[in-house]
């Protein structure tokens, strides 16, 4: 499953974590009602040749 990652790898605990503490920081002050996706691509991602 690996290369289906466009990453090339798992993601990691840190990976979402960030992400759920961003929208605290000053730097999401303009962002209201956004659903963000962290699954690292793999949901869109599809490898070239599949």
């Amino acid at each position: 499953m690996r290369p289906m990652f466009p990453f090339g790898r798992y993601g990691e605990p840190d990976d979402p974590a960030r992400l759920i503490a961003w929208p605290a920081t000053d730097e999401a002050r303009w962002i209201t009602g956004q659903v963000i996706d962290t699954e690292g691509g793999f949901g869109r991602y599809r490898p070239r040749g599949a």
